[in-house]
């Protein structure tokens, strides 16, 4: 990390300052996957609130988004 970009001590960095710092697990059970994207490094107080949860019909291909 360069010196212009440290925070200070205490100060949360965003993911914005490291590039996608997001973990998932995904889970296949009959044709059904549903995948869960979380922060790598958050607080224990503030995880039930951080994570986001998808099915099988709500994944695009990316190539149809472009």
């Amino acid at each position: 990390m360069s010196e212009s970009s440290k925070r200070a001590t205490g100060e949360r960095e965003s993911a914005r300052d490291h590039g996608s710092e997001l973990q998932h697990v995904t889970v296949e059970h009959d044709d059904i996957a549903v995948c869960t994207m979380f922060p790598q490094n958050i607080d224990e107080d503030a995880i039930s609130t951080a994570w986001l949860t998808a099915t099988t019909d709500s994944f695009v291909a990316l190539e149809d988004r472009r």
